[in-house]
């Protein structure tokens, strides 16, 4: 049986689908919004954890630079961020490095990387370079940056795309990083509340199986037994584009090939992250060999190496918490997290004893616990995060547009200049229920 549920339905819960469900509601649209999950906010996923309640970051953590997206809404919701100490160690030959050195050597491959006219890929303009050792090194640098930053496989990531990324990147300071202290969920929880206060209906544990649909008119079919199939004239489909590839809703009548082709013309990345809580910040005793001495790590917020599994870790300076997080992304990760979760926790705590030089026995009787979510098994995710492959811009301008006026997609994927950002989901679904609101 066939049930109205308002104007428009949202497919999606994350940050896209809120972002547009509080700008319909709040034009007096009525909006019911379908999440598979038995909770809000997608990939932003903040769990709480022991006596102090300190909130772990399982999926998005920091705010990238200074979107108008996020902080413009800082004053109406009294939501509070706090800057990163972008601080960035690295160990180089074995010593720990606090020179800007690897980030000058990675910056002038992307300024070249302007000034190339192909859309290729990364490796492919890579090759185009000299071979000397500088410049050797350089691309090193650069190839571990584009895998762990950018979630991508440098055969597939696309140059014109990386342009956009890292033009877009620089018109909000992108080099700047806050974190919400109490946690990112707490702006997805004030996105849909204030969604429901104009009306719109959250409906969870409800994945869409089947969308229905013609000219003015969807019916969705859901895993529900309450919902049954839901009717309304709009439909934003926010759902990640791990999701959409594995063809995990069916549309009838099939949207149109090049649809299909967009879907599929664009990446998922694979990330792997790793939160280990300890009984105390012991790293803050520890020192690391530099060229002329050593280095306290007490004032450590981001170190990086070239060592598989985890190269990169980092604390959550400027406020002291006995947390530290590992990180890796693009290859290595895929490898990664064909292993069970136990595995994947014992490479890291391994790791990072290695990084540390520690004894791995003695971390262990240091550590309260391990989180970690694998966000490519997740049936609602199956992705960490997207990025653009050679004719991703293409694709994404695609995807973009509305189908019929009736369909409409959004997501981090379809951000123009800011894909796999939380501000770039939100960008997008702001930009979705604009086109719904002309439409209606």
């Amino acid at each position: 049986m066939n049930r109205a549920a308002g104007e428009v339905l949202v497919v999606g819960a994350g940050a896209a689908g809120l972002t547009a469900a509080r700008e319909l509601s709040a034009h007096g649209i009525s909006v019911s919004i379908l999440e598979a999950r038995n909770r809000i906010g997608g990939r932003i996923y903040t769990h709480r954890h022991g006596a102090e309640a300190l909130p772990v970051e399982l999926g998005a953590e920091f705010v990238h630079g200074k979107p108008p997206e996020i902080l413009d809404l800082i004053g109406p919701s009294r939501l509070k961020l706090r800057e990163v100490a972008e601080r960035h160690w690295f160990i180089m030959q074995g010593r720990l490095v606090k020179s800007a050195e690897f980030w000058d050597k990675i910056e002038e491959i992307m300024d070249r990387m302007t000034h190339d006219p192909e859309d290729r890929t990364f490796e492919q303009f890579l090759d185009t370079l000299p071979n000397d050792p500088e410049t050797a090194e350089a691309k090193k640098m650069a190839v571990r940056f584009v895998q762990d930053f950018h979630a991508g496989l440098i055969n597939r990531i696309g140059t014109q795309g990386l342009n956009r990324v890292n033009e877009a990147s620089e018109s909000i300071d992108g080099e700047a990083a806050f974190r919400f202290p109490g946690g990112y969920a707490e702006l997805c929880d004030w996105l849909c509340a204030e969604a429901m206060r104009h009306g719109a209906i959250v409906h969870l544990s409800t994945a869409v199986t089947e969308i229905s649909w013609r000219k003015n008119e969807v019916s969705v079919l859901t895993t529900s037994d309450e919902l049954e199939r839901l009717v309304a004239r709009r439909c934003l489909i926010t759902l990640p584009l791990g999701v959409l590839q594995a063809g995990s809703v069916k549309f009838n009548p099939a949207v149109p090939n090049e649809v299909v082709n967009a879907i599929n013309n664009l990446a998922t990345g694979h990330v792997a992250k790793i939160i280990l809580q300890f009984r105390e910040r012991f790293w803050e005793d520890l020192e690391l060999p530099i060229e002329d001495g050593s280095q306290s790590l007490e004032p450590l917020s981001f170190i990086h190496s070239f060592k598989p599994p985890f190269p990169t870790w980092w604390t959550t300076l400027p406020v002291r918490t006995p947390l530290l997080v590992g990180w890796v992304g693009g290859p290595e990760a895929i490898t990664l997290l064909k292993n069970d979760d136990e595995v994947i926790i014992d490479q890291a705590i391994n790791a990072l004893a290695n990084l540390l030089r520690i004894q791995v026995i003695g971390l262990r009787e240091k550590l309260v616990s391990a989180h970690f979510h694998n966000w490519q098994s997740d049936p609602w995710s199956r992705v960490a995060y997207s990025y653009l492959p050679v004719g991703g811009l293409k694709a994404q301008a695609v995807l973009s547009d509305p189908i019929e006026q009736t369909l409409f997609f959004a997501g981090e994927a379809l951000s123009d200049g800011h894909i796999g950002t939380v501000h770039g989901a939100m960008m997008s679904g702001a930009r979705a229920a604009a086109e719904i609101l002309r439409s209606l």
